[in-house]
């Protein structure tokens, strides 16, 4: 809705005028395709040729389907979706997938609930999302699980796709009827479960703890300040000592899971776009800050890593990762696995171009803010955070979810270094010896171009979402 126009009447009183634009209306299906398809002798020429062209294309497409020979994605799905997994350690992708949906669900479903309770608090409308809503939402996912499932030979596969997506639409209903202590929580709801799902998956090790201890910290510093403990060395010591205790209890436990070393297919396609994108945009906003300090030194290194890094492509960054990132470590120590080194380059790379995105938000806040916050007494990191910060994102929401998009194809380079992601799989396939010289590669790459861009759309459709719920180019 448009933002309704304030206008003043001759005794200074306020007016609401709402603005001169025709209300909204949907019309019955046959009205709008008359009214948007056959308005007139052009426009129904135009439906009826793409009409014709649509058709011939989709009785080629399905007759191709239908005749062509799939046997070849059936053999080596579990080699699409995990690589190289030990058989008998399957159950640990499956619970941690299934993990991960559940907390998604209950978190997402707490925390919708909660918005909706705040809206109405301040006389919002709002109104509870239906299933039907959840499934507009998810459907390229629900329908790519479907996909690549129908290719499975066993019935675990069917149960375990059957169980996620039954739990994606039942937890969700559940977390909207959590009690108020847990349903302000939704976002640790969400972190327990990931944290779980990656200790099933991987073991806890040093990352887990830590990563653990983190939260823990968050949630305390946050219940300190609801109780009103403002003290300054209760809110750090409080914290720090949650993160310590967390960190060495999950340490001394020790869950051993199966390392990321081993790792392949779509399952580390994800992995790798999941850890560039949750790691480079923190590095990111802090590197676009940097470039706009004040202070010579912090403002020319990051200007010199960020032009630097956005000045050579994705591949020389994996190539260099993988020859000549462990000359940088100590004679002697231990490298790492590929598969880390490259991350830490994915990180870099990802930053890079987050920070030049983010600087051009920071750039559409008009000054006049921060001069009125500065008026007002605000610090200079309040205002960044308060102030400046959530403009700037808010406006450069469809360049970062474009460049999250363009990660996630990009991981794909990962094959030059030696690591069988998702779409290496598609070469691998072909040249065993049951397929080789069969000219299957349509085949092959059909099936992997359908796993990319139901992922990429699911982002662009969520991306558009996240848009309209802020209302990103609405003054």
């Amino acid at each position: 809705m448009t933002d309704p126009l304030i206008t003043a009447t001759g005794d200074g009183v306020p007016l609401v005028v709402e603005p001169n634009t025709p209300p909204s209306k949907k019309l019955p299906p046959g009205e709008w395709v008359k009214a948007n398809l056959f308005s007139n002798w052009y426009n129904s020429l135009v439906t009826l040729v793409m009409a014709v062209i649509l058709i011939y294309l989709a009785r080629f497409l399905i007759g191709w389907a239908i005749g062509v020979e799939w046997q070849i994605t059936r053999t080596n799905l579990r080699n699409f979706m995990v690589g190289g997994f030990p058989a008998d350690e399957l159950w640990r992708p499956w619970a941690a997938s299934l993990l991960i949906i559940a907390g998604a669900s209950l978190g997402f479903g707490a925390m919708s609930r909660a918005e909706h309770e705040t809206d109405v608090r301040n006389g919002i409308p709002s109104t509870k999302p239906t299933q039907l809503d959840l499934f507009r939402r998810f459907w390229p996912i629900v329908l790519l699980s479907i996909f690549f499932v129908s290719f499975a030979r066993t019935t675990p596969p069917f149960i375990g796709v059957a169980v996620g997506i039954v739990g994606l639409f039942a937890l969700r209903e559940v977390g909207w009827r959590l009690p108020a202590v847990i349903r302000d929580r939704g976002v640790f709801v969400f972190a327990a479960f990931l944290l779980a799902g990656f200790g099933c998956l991987a073991g806890t090790g040093g990352l887990l703890a830590i990563v653990a201890g983190i939260i823990v910290a968050v949630l305390v510093s946050t219940e300190l300040g609801r109780a009103g403990i403002t003290t300054r060395a209760v809110v750090i010591a409080g914290p720090i000592a949650a993160g310590l205790v967390t960190y060495f209890v999950l340490s001394a436990i020790g869950l051993e899971g199966f390392g990321w070393d081993d790792w392949g297919g779509f399952h580390i396609t994800i992995f790798a776009t999941a850890v560039g994108i949750a790691t480079g945009l923190p590095f990111g906003i802090l590197l676009a800050i940097g470039r706009r300090s004040n202070l010579p030194v912090i403002k020319t290194a990051c200007v010199i890593f960020i032009e630097f890094v956005r000045g050579v492509p994705l591949i020389t960054l994996l190539l260099f990762s993988s020859f000549m990132l462990p000359l940088f470590f100590p004679a002697g120590s231990d490298t790492r696995s590929g598969l880390t080194r490259a991350m830490i380059l994915i990180t870099a790379f990802s930053a890079a171009y987050f920070a030049e995105i983010v600087r051009g938000g920071l750039q559409s806040v008009p000054k006049g803010q921060t001069e009125a916050a500065q008026a007002s007494g605000m610090s200079p990191g309040a205002i960044q955070r308060l102030i400046v910060m959530p403009q700037a994102l808010r406006n450069v929401i469809p360049a970062m979810v474009g460049q999250a998009i363009a990660l996630f194809k990009d991981t794909s380079l990962l094959a030059i270094i030696g690591i069988a992601d998702f779409f290496q799989y598609g070469e691998i396939s072909n040249t065993q010896q049951d397929f080789l010289g069969k000219g299957l590669q349509p085949v092959t790459y059909t099936f992997i171009a359908l796993g990319y861009w139901a992922v990429a759309y699911w982002m662009s459709r969520e991306s558009r979402r996240l848009e309209m719920k802020l209302r990103v180019g609405v003054r």
